[in-house]
């Protein structure tokens, strides 16, 4: 529901006479508090998804199934590789973003925090806000290896206003889990206000009106009112991956689904699994008088639900795991739509309220209130039928929901984990290992299986239980060494005793030379693992090579002072880093000294000298980074945006955003500005 600007005499036409005479006896000081808060509110949209509750739903309707539908099981391998490959492309160029619905808490599993802060048990003990942050850096990773370039994955997640300051901090805290922190973008979820009974406006005390969430799929509207649909726009961003925050195997951004979206130009397309049997009571995929929705399991008939093909296959199997793809340009006609308000969901609650006579909170015995709210696929009707598709993925490797309490019998954090680590143990039987521990594979090392024919066997003989395989913990000494290599070519890594073996065949091979000139080429072959401490790698660099603004992924005008140890790149062995070599960081510094103001069209962006940091006042940082520059990539360029082509519904904190931004060139092109941007219509408003 978008938001517009109502007048008092909007008030009196929609019945609401009541409110307007306790307005009139506040002090004027409470009186433009409320009277501010009532202007917000659309009260005719709000009235007419009232009055549409009222009338009597028409039973008449035709129920078929959805003919554009990819089995992704049965699908020659050949065609996905093709949806694959141009899904990659499109991920590369920036145009697929993630939308993710994090506003609810974690009340039913007894956690009172953001449902995203939840430990599901994993060996590692990560949450899921850190499991799907290093997904995204997986696929980027992935992309960037398999293309050469990949623009940073726009992560925006939606809270609430119960968990929004919990949420940013979180990330705050965790260093955003090693995304670029102008990477994530957060957005509180709109409220709706609650009516009674009678359809009358409900206060929560004397000057505030009583609300409630507007549901997920009020994600479409709190996009648009903040002004981030139009900041997608001028990203160039052409899809939108919406997706709770409650499925731990969620594949954010699959390749494959969005190669198919856009091979078939469909505008929405959605992911099931297949039913279990038919009495699972789960939504349904369908047809309903040629207008694709999700019904519910309760709404069918015992004859739909059990109707079968030719095959014997339940015709209605196409069970909603609440993920979709839709594209930019259908989320603002969303908002446009008049019919959105017949889509509405209403709820029978019981809720404390004001009383305006009694002057008093009044706690009542039943129901009196009704809560307003819409879903996410309550906008799948708005799609012609022809440019709506569904995608069937297997239940085992993208659906571990986590909804219910510790102990019950489904969707609960122990059925979540143990469907993370099935999926584990299935992608080592596909290399042919087997360990006799639990293994977790991290999300850091692979996207969906891929690139772990070099990693896995390192682990081979760790007795280590439960095993958790990563890039950044090996079985390496917890001590800090530095390790002195005969060459200056990057090697793999290697045992310490190992090496003390080569270094010995090495120095008997090797005639004897000076002990000073011995010294000298020790100091420039010096190679550091990733279980070096911080401590160390600043003792071993000079203080006057060091850089703000240097490292990918961390240095962005929000955390200057985020500055990692970079590790090597994804899926190849543990190797020196050349990037840490002195003589590498004195030519990059001379690089930036070169630099000419006019290299940087972009307003708002002044070029100085860089400033050198202090080591010993440096931020420890948490975990480290994957992405890695090439030495002709090293100097960090600001994105060039031209702030009058901003749309004019943006934000204050977009158009601050879209200026002060910095992006490295790691990746060979920048977002492309979408000049079309400027063509909406700005919000109306009515003047008194």
């Amino acid at each position: 529901m978008r938001k517009k600007v109502s007048t008092l005499q909007d008030y009196e036409e929609c019945k609401q006479q009541l409110l307007l005479d306790y307005l009139s006896t506040l002090e004027e000081k409470d009186k433009e508090k409320l009277l501010e808060k009532l202007e917000s509110i659309n009260i005719r949209n709000l009235i007419d998804v009232y009055s549409h509750y009222k009338e009597k739903p028409n039973e008449n309707r035709e129920l078929n199934p959805i003919k554009n539908v990819l089995r992704v099981a049965s699908t020659p391998k050949d065609t996905l590789q093709q949806y694959q490959k141009l899904g990659e492309k499109l991920i590369s160029e920036g145009k697929v973003c993630v939308a993710m619905m994090a506003g609810g808490q974690g009340t039913r599993l007894g956690f009172n925090k953001a449902k995203g802060m939840f430990d599901i048990g994993l060996p590692s003990h990560k949450t899921l806000f850190q499991i799907f942050c290093e997904r995204i850096l997986s696929l980027q990773n992935m992309i960037q290896s398999r293309i050469g370039q990949c623009l940073p994955i726009q992560f925006f997640i939606m809270t609430s206003d119960v968990n929004h300051e919990e949420t940013t901090q979180f990330f705050i805290e965790n260093n955003y889990f090693n995304l670029q922190s102008d990477q994530i973008t957060f957005f509180q979820q709109d409220s709706l206000p609650i009516l009674s009974i009678n359809g009358e406006i409900m206060l929560s005390n004397s000057t505030a009106i009583l609300e409630g969430p507007d549901g997920n799929g009020g994600i479409f509207s709190s996009l648009y009112n903040q002004g981030y649909l139009d900041y997608m726009k001028c990203l160039g961003i052409k899809y939108i991956h919406i997706c709770p925050v409650d499925n731990a195997l969620c594949k954010l951004c699959d390749p494959i689904w969005i190669g198919y979206v856009e091979s078939k130009n469909l505008t929405i397309c959605s992911k099931f699994v297949k039913k279990a049997h038919a009495e699972e009571k789960v939504g349904i995929h369908a047809l309903i008088n040629e207008k694709p929705c999700v019904i519910e399991y309760s709404e069918m008939t015992q004859e739909d639900l059990h109707k079968k093909n030719e095959e014997g296959e339940l015709i209605y199997d196409a069970g909603g795991i609440a993920q979709m793809i839709c594209t930019v340009e259908f989320a603002h006609k969303i908002i446009e739509d008049p019919q959105t308000s017949n889509n509405y969901h209403v709820a029978q609650k019981k809720y404390d309220y004001y009383n305006i006579n009694q002057r008093q909170i009044v706690k009542p015995d039943q129901i009196n209130a009704l809560k307003f709210e819409l879903f996410f696929f309550d906008c799948f009707p708005l799609c012609p039928k022809e440019q709506f598709g569904l995608i069937e993925v297997k239940r085992e490797d993208e659906f571990a929901p986590v909804k219910n309490a510790p102990g019950d019998k489904s969707d609960t954090p122990e059925t979540a984990k143990k469907l993370y680590l099935d999926r584990d143990q299935k992608w080592l039987k596909y290399y042919g290992l087997q360990f006799p521990q639990q293994v977790e594979i991290s999300a850091k090392i692979t996207y969906f299986g891929e690139g772990l024919e070099n990693i896995l066997p390192k682990y081979l003989g760790n007795k280590q239980n439960p095993l958790i395989i990563t890039n950044d913990r090996q079985s390496a000494p917890k001590s800090p060494q530095l390790v002195k290599q005969p060459q200056p070519k990057q090697q793999p890594l290697q045992q310490p005793q190992q090496q003390q073996q080569q270094q010995q065949q090495q120095q008997q091979q090797q005639p004897k030379q000076p002990q000073k000139q011995i010294q000298q080429t020790s100091v420039l072959n010096q190679q550091i693992y990733p279980q070096v401490v911080y401590s160390s790698l600043i003792n071993s660099v000079h203080p006057t090579v060091l850089q703000p603004n240097y490292y990918p992924y961390q240095s962005t005008p929000q955390n200057s002072k985020n500055i990692l140890v970079q590790e090597n790149p994804i899926h190849q062995s543990q190797v020196l880093n050349p990037r840490l070599s002195m003589q590498h960081q004195t030519q990059s510094q001379q690089q930036l000294k070169q630099i000419k103001a006019n290299a940087f069209p972009t307003q708002g962006i002044a070029v100085a000298t860089p400033k050198l940091i202090n080591p010993q006042t440096r931020y420890q940082p948490i975990m480290y980074s994957q992405n890695l520059l090439n030495q002709k990539q090293s100097i960090i360029q600001p994105v060039q945006i031209n702030s009058s082509l901003s749309p004019q519904r943006v934000t204050s904190y977009f158009k601050q955003r879209a200026v002060t931004v910095q992006r490295p060139t790691m990746f060979g092109q920048q977002r492309p500005l979408i000049i079309s941007a400027q063509q909406y219509i700005p919000i109306a408003t009515i003047k008194k």
